[in-house]
């Protein structure tokens, strides 16, 4: 990856394409970190999608996006000629592309070389000869970057605006601000990598006798997850539902604790420093596990099934078979350091 002073008087570009979901975005941070350490001067793009694009926007890590659910990657693909003029424009201002994705036939790449664009690297983390373990580290070598790494708990910072727009919906759920307050994520990108809801409700039925304020996150695919813990917990139980990406983290920012599956909000909630519950079933926590400062893993036997089709049809589910005990002690093992951090 090549690094260049920007000549004249405007500013040069650097794009960075990442088409993955909100976890595998916020697992490339310490990518995007080693991109501006090495374009200090350039102005970084980032093609992703809109919602996380525009939360680390926000927090300052990228300074314009293009929206992946736009029609800026599917015109890379398709030639110079399908780029709508503004993004044209852009890219010929444009010095490098890295992206974390496969250009085979090198389709991709020629759009972007017709472009203008002079330094392109563009390599799946998937790829068969990364080596490194952990995704975020793939996501490094993947661009050819091993001398500049961030501290993997390195915190994502949110606007004041965005905390309190936070504050406000915790203060309408949570009747007695006393109550500490824990986020429960029922649900996942997939059912098959959650817990069985009854092991949540045993979880949620601790925290309340503890004197805590659970509420329930429902994302836009979690609905039917929510409704199996409400319905199996008969307890009034706060959801916070309806909000977009950058609320729910304001929300977040204001948990004691948060309890959830390998997800994107299990990311989330990891990259803004709340101390977070992981529980792992068939995904490797070796290589998925949440970069923050306060992580607990909690996981089930080691997966046997080979493919997602195999983790589809089985039903011994070994590998999320938790006891809720061993959450409920990961809880009071957080919620005890978190007591004993001394104020900074």
């Amino acid at each position: 990856m090549m690094s260049e002073v920007p000549q004249g008087g405007s500013r040069r570009g650097v794009l960075v394409i990442h088409p993955g979901a909100i976890g595998d975005v916020l697992l490339s941070r310490p990518g995007l970190f080693a991109v501006r350490c090495r374009f200090p001067q350039h102005e970084i793009a980032f093609l992703a999608g809109e919602s996380v694009g525009a939360l680390l926007c926000e927090a300052r890590e990228v300074d314009r996006v293009f929206p992946l659910e736009s029609s800026y990657l599917t015109g890379l693909w398709a030639g110079p000629d399908s780029l709508c003029s503004d993004f044209r424009a852009w890219l010929g201002n444009c010095d490098t592309a890295v992206g974390w994705l496969s250009d085979a036939e090198g389709a991709l790449s020629a759009t972007l070389r017709a472009s203008g664009v002079r330094s392109i690297s563009l390599k799946s983390a998937s790829s068969a000869d990364l080596c490194t373990g952990h995704q975020a580290s793939r996501y490094l070598d993947a661009i050819q970057v091993s001398d500049i790494h961030q501290i993997a708990g390195t915190p994502l910072p949110l606007s004041p605006v965005i905390r309190e727009r936070g504050r406000l919906i915790v203060e309408r759920l949570i009747q007695e601000s006393r109550h500490k307050v824990v986020v429960i994520h029922p649900g996942s990108g997939s059912p098959h990598k959650c817990l069985d809801a009854r092991l949540l409700v045993s979880v949620i039925e601790s925290l309340l006798q503890a004197d805590m304020a659970p509420l329930l996150l429902e994302g836009p695919a979690d609905c039917e997850a929510v409704e199996r813990v409400l319905e199996t917990a008969k307890l009034d139980v706060p959801v916070i539902r309806g909000l977009d990406l950058s609320t729910v983290a304001g929300v977040l920012s204001h948990a004691e604790l948060y309890v959830g599956h390998d997800s994107g909000m299990t990311h989330l909630a990891a990259a803004l420093s709340v101390p977070t519950i992981a529980c792992f079933g068939p995904t490797d926590s070796r290589r998925w596990a949440p970069l923050g400062r306060a992580v607990s893993i909690v996981a089930g036997a080691p997966c046997t099934c080979r493919g997602w089709s195999a983790i589809a049809e089985c039903r011994e589910r070994v590998c999320l078979q938790i006891a809720p005990e061993r959450i409920i002690e990961a809880c009071q093992r957080l919620l005890a350091e978190r007591r004993t951090v001394p104020a900074t």
